[in-house]
């Protein structure tokens, strides 16, 4: 399954208002940084506080950066069908696909590299479901690994230091990264 990308991920992450996509944004985008990776992220959201849309699109390189908007995607992570439908027409072909199987059921719209993870249930499992955001970001973490990108484990931790700031929390979001992850490979290991 590994898919070498060459220094370059381009990644869509979607869901709705209040599960936590633009904080797994920027927790990613800190931990490119901190990889030494040039970075964008453009988020954008629905006028509504919580249910609204919500989507951003976050590139990490090795090269300059151009422009912030994503036409096509290496890497999509959905946490809710609407953002499915909404925004897969933003992935390539080939591209690696991360869902919330807790919330999405598959069907025809789902292709190759794709990867369902119960993100909600196991969020729950550990404390609280608002927390399905980071197993979903652990999950893509070891995507992010198996296509050769250079960030490690220190700096996903600066990342989640620099959005979350109660070490308890921090605690419970790197245990939620840890279980996607472990999700992912597990799926990669015996696919």
């Amino acid at each position: 399954m590994n898919k070498k990308n060459g220094g370059s991920w381009k990644i869509i992450l979607s869901g709705s208002g209040g599960q936590g996509i633009i904080t797994l944004s920027r927790v990613l985008a800190h931990a490119g940084i901190s990889a030494r990776l040039n970075v964008s992220f453009l988020p954008a959201y629905g006028a509504e506080m919580r249910g609204g849309y919500v989507y951003s699109m976050i590139s990490l390189s090795t090269q300059e950066l151009i422009s912030p908007v994503i036409s096509q995607a290496d890497i999509g992570v959905f946490m809710d069908e609407n953002s499915l439908k909404m925004l897969k027409q933003y992935l390539k072909n080939s591209a690696w696909l991360l869902w919330n199987s807790s919330l999405i059921k598959p069907d025809g719209q789902i292709k190759n590299y794709a990867i369902g993870i119960p993100a909600s249930e196991v969020a729950e499992k550990i404390g609280s479901v608002k927390i399905a955001n980071m197993v979903m970001l652990g999950g893509l973490l070891r995507i992010l690994e198996e296509t050769g990108f250079p960030g490690r484990e220190k700096d996903i931790a600066y990342g989640v230091k620099e959005i979350i700031k109660e070490q308890k929390n921090i605690n419970l979001n790197m245990l939620a990264i840890s279980e996607g992850k472990r999700i992912v490979d597990e799926v990669i290991r015996n696919g």
